[in-house]
């Protein structure tokens, strides 16, 4: 299915009328993230003005897709007003860090959705073009980059980038890149490390969802069968790191302090709640329940999402904890509300997972339970 058919799809769930929704069982402390999105939002937005800081303070302040992070929150609020913060994000990254290097960021900075979104919104080539130089250019996204430089899961951040930037340049008309399989084939095998052969030297749930986002932006792309299967292992798999006392997952799944000096991930973390980063885990909870109707998955997201929510509040401040925190879980409210308890969604729309089309002329408010 095309891009801009499932964008309309996208609009359709995200804008249906409150009392219609399959699943009218409350999102816990929604109104709460609600409310958060906007308060810190605007705060962040200010820290974006010209002048109001150097380049590094406002570069680390849209870490993690400033950019499609207000473009979400315009959607989701029908205030046309958060596409100047959208602007702003898009000044720092785009013109100040992307186009300067001709695409050549850094692997774990390759973030082009909101770029994507901009494009699609405004017509605008030169984020066109910002898009294709990620996919082409940035770290592990050349054509001819060895395999065996991120087949190890510590990289997994860099190959889920890898594949979204893929996706993304195919969503403003490259074609497809014969590497996406590669990087597809990776991620699984990331999984694999984590859960299955268990052969990973750790685990931290925040890369697993970044993963698992990526995979499902795939899945929608290209339907590949394996992906469904290998994100329902991980869900399973994360949940043994899920502390029920602190709502939290733990920031990693063991005591990094104790690898060898030379070891990848060396005192990096350790076993700690990390209450902050939930929400980059919970949207994928609730696209399994949506797709299967297994409401042991609702109920574990709504813990994930509301234990994010309640405890997060210490690093919203943030720019960078911020962006996590909205990066992607609007799709948790979208893919929650829209599955059918005890019974799977054949139809679910295949979301793109970097485009929410605007949304500002839409009479209905989405949100509210």
């Amino acid at each position: 299915m095309g891009l801009l058919h499932g964008m309309m799809l996208l609009l359709t769930v995200l804008l249906r009328p409150a009392a219609i929704w399959a699943d009218d069982t409350p999102i816990p402390r929604l109104a709460e993230w609600e409310a958060n999105m906007t308060t810190y939002g605007k705060q962040h937005c200010a820290k974006l003005a010209p002048k109001t800081a150097d380049w590094a303070t406002q570069a680390e302040s849209i870490y993690y897709d400033g950019e499609r992070v207000f473009y979400q929150i315009a959607l989701y609020t029908n205030d046309p007003s958060w596409k100047d913060c959208a602007a702003r994000a898009e000044a720092i990254y785009r013109d100040g860090y992307v186009l300067p290097h001709q695409g050549g960021a850094a692997g774990f900075n390759n973030f082009s959705g909101g770029l994507m979104m901009d494009y699609h919104l405004t017509q605008d080539a030169t984020s066109q073009r910002a898009v294709t130089l990620l996919a082409q250019n940035a770290a592990f996204a050349k054509d001819g980059t060895p395999l065996n430089w991120t087949a190890d899961a510590f990289y997994s951040r860099e190959v889920a980038y890898v594949i979204m930037a893929y996706l993304n340049a195919e969503a403003v008309g490259e074609p497809r890149r014969p590497r996406l399989t590669d990087m597809i084939n990776q991620a699984l095998d990331h999984i694999d490390q984590w859960f299955g052969r268990k052969s990973a030297s750790f685990v931290r749930p925040f890369m697993v969802g970044i993963t698992m986002q990526a995979l499902i932006q795939a899945h929608a792309a290209t339907g590949d069968p394996r992906i469904p299967p290998a994100i329902k292992t991980a869900l399973d798999g994360l949940w043994s790191l899920w502390d029920a006392g602190a709502q939290a997952f733990l920031y990693t799944n063991v005591d990094t302090s104790k690898f060898p000096q030379n070891a990848p991930g060396y005192n990096t973390g350790g076993r700690q709640p990390a209450p902050d980063l939930n929400l980059l885990v919970a949207p994928a909870f609730a696209w399994w329940y949506a797709r299967t109707g297994d409401v042991t998955y609702r109920d574990r997201g709504d813990q994930v999402f509301a234990g994010g929510v309640a405890n997060a509040k210490n690093w919203l401040y943030l720019g960078k904890q911020f962006d996590q925190n909205y990066w992607w879980s609007p799709l948790y409210v979208v893919w929650r509300k829209a599955a059918t308890p005890g019974r799977p969604l054949q139809a679910l729309p295949p979301m793109s997972m970097t485009t929410m089309p605007n949304a500002a002329s839409a009479s209905a408010t989405p949100g509210t339970p």
